[in-house]
């Protein structure tokens, strides 16, 4: 649908057009059918609104280059069941994912969570490539590579540093995905293998490069390949990290001996059975101080992972991650 007669300046994916419209209802609408549900508000009333929205949908992630020339406030509350990349092309806005607010611009993009409410202003001239990835296909991956099943969903860091070489490479990645749909070589009527493979090696390369309240599990490395026992050890204990654990119970899960399950740890990880116990408790409970909500304690989350000694549990805790528990909390 054409409802602006002015030529329309060049922009990626222009072959992947869903609309163009100086219509702020239609705009939302249209931007929904692909996102969320959400509102939409002109800021400044003397702005030239003209919103356009290219979409090229893939297995699990689509690509997405949208503007709305005009300064506009968007909020679209929690979107649930996505996780949306946004990296301003031209112009700035204001981000605020949960308790985090970030001023983005192509040297500092930003990432929503879905389960955090969000609010935005993009200002009048912003250009924006937004990378929208299925949530449960970034969980699955995730999982995969860290290789546990984890206790919740994945929070990053919605700032996002693209001073960093790594994010550099990343973000090449996505201008050279971006080339490949415009030549008809992605996002096409002949995806198949290859577009899987593409869109999971973005999705893995951003989780294994951006901040996150996860990003400790890919930091630890096995001292060792597990025999089967210590395998199922491990399954037991991150099955039950919250009750009560001990050395009988795992070596009668695991289907041996507690002298057999001793030195199988020590080989294999370098630890023994309950120090892998308390470790594990460790990461759960950075990972909630790292997602904590208005309201959390460290208290309460140290009591949930099985810390009754707080002061105890703060001094292991600055021991493995740098911070007491409290300053995790306050400045996450």
């Amino acid at each position: 649908m054409e409802t602006v007669a002015q030529p329309e300046p060049a922009a990626p994916l222009r072959r992947h057009r869903l609309f163009r419209s100086a219509e702020l209802d239609e705009a939302r609408d249209f931007v929904a059918s692909k996102f969320c549900r959400h509102r939409l508000e002109r800021k400044n009333r003397r702005d030239s609104f003209d919103a356009c929205h290219h979409h090229a949908a893939g297995v699990g992630m689509s690509v997405n280059y949208i503007r709305y020339g005009a300064d506009v406030e968007i909020e679209p509350g929690e979107l649930g069941s996505f996780y949306l990349i946004q990296i301003p092309i031209t112009g700035q806005a204001w981000i605020r994912n949960g308790h985090d607010e970030v001023d983005a611009s192509l040297a500092s993009p930003s990432v929503l969570n879905p389960d955090r409410h969000t609010t935005m202003r993009w200002y009048a001239g912003c250009e924006k490539l937004l990378l929208q990835i299925d949530r449960r296909n970034l969980q699955h991956t995730a999982e995969r590579l860290v290789g546990r099943r984890l206790p919740g969903s994945v929070v990053f860091d919605p700032r996002i540093d693209f001073t960093r070489p790594a994010m550099r490479c990343w973000w090449q990645r996505v201008q050279a995905v971006v080339q490949a749909i415009e030549d008809g070589r992605l996002f096409s009527s002949r995806e198949g293998l290859s577009q899987r493979l593409v869109e999971e090696e973005l999705i893995e390369a951003f989780f294994v490069n951006q901040p996150s309240n996860v990003s400790h599990y890919l930091d630890t490395e096995p001292a060792g390949i597990a025999p089967a026992h210590v395998k199922r050890a491990q399954r037991y204990i991150h099955d039950n990290l919250c009750s009560a654990i001990t050395i009988g119970m795992i070596a009668a899960a695991a289907g041996t001996t507690p002298r057999s399950l001793q030195l199988g740890f020590r080989k294999a990880c370098g630890m023994t059975p309950l120090q892998y116990v308390r470790c594990e408790r460790l990461y759960g409970a950075h990972y909630d101080l790292m997602k904590a909500g208005p309201g959390a304690t460290v208290a309460d989350i140290a009591y949930h992972w099985g810390f009754t000694h707080l002061g105890r549990f703060a001094r292991d805790y600055r021991a493995a991650f740098g911070v007491s528990p409290r300053q995790r909390l306050t400045n996450r």
